[in-house]
């Protein structure tokens, strides 16, 4: 089942976050590492997430990708982080095409086509990055699994 679509209009929240590097095959395993760390942080300077995880692809090429995995946060919260080593920023301001993949992980990949299908329609230009946030908890079968997709775009509508 292919997701719906949605034009949507993006303010930038504050984020904590964990830069990695690596290949497309090691991703889960840095993606898992990257949360931890995180987690641990947050913990150390008693910050609580103020929503789900987050993922910024900053690059993908030649087998390949740069992210960031986050956790969105207050803005009182950014002095609290300021010495913990973690990024911190913003997320992506502007339009972009929202849509909500159900199912594993591993399919993910033909959500993003869709998506690149559907900016075409709507004659929009993908950005190099993407955002995802990881609405299902840990524990949920792959199958129910929920990952918000969030692709900034250019162009008009």
């Amino acid at each position: 089942m292919m997701p719906d679509f949605e034009l949507v209009s993006m303010s930038p929240r504050p984020y904590a976050y964990v830069s990695r590097s690596c290949t497309l095959p090691q991703i889960s395993g840095a993606m898992a590492a990257s949360f931890e760390t995180l987690s641990e942080a947050l913990s150390k300077a008693r910050v609580l997430p103020a929503g789900p995880p987050l993922a910024h692809y900053r690059e993908i090429g030649d087998g390949k990708v740069t992210f960031d995995a986050g956790f969105p946060i207050s803005e009182d919260q950014f002095l609290a982080l300021s010495g913990s080593g973690l990024g911190l920023g913003a997320t992506a301001a502007g339009q972009a095409i929202k849509a909500l993949h159900i199912g594993a992980y591993e399919r993910l990949s033909d959500t993003y086509a869709a998506v690149l299908d559907e900016m075409r329609t709507r004659g929009l230009e993908a950005t190099e990055d993407m955002w995802e946030s990881y609405l299902s908890p840990p524990g949920t079968p792959q199958n129910e699994t929920a990952t918000e997709v969030l692709w900034p775009v250019r162009g008009t509508a």
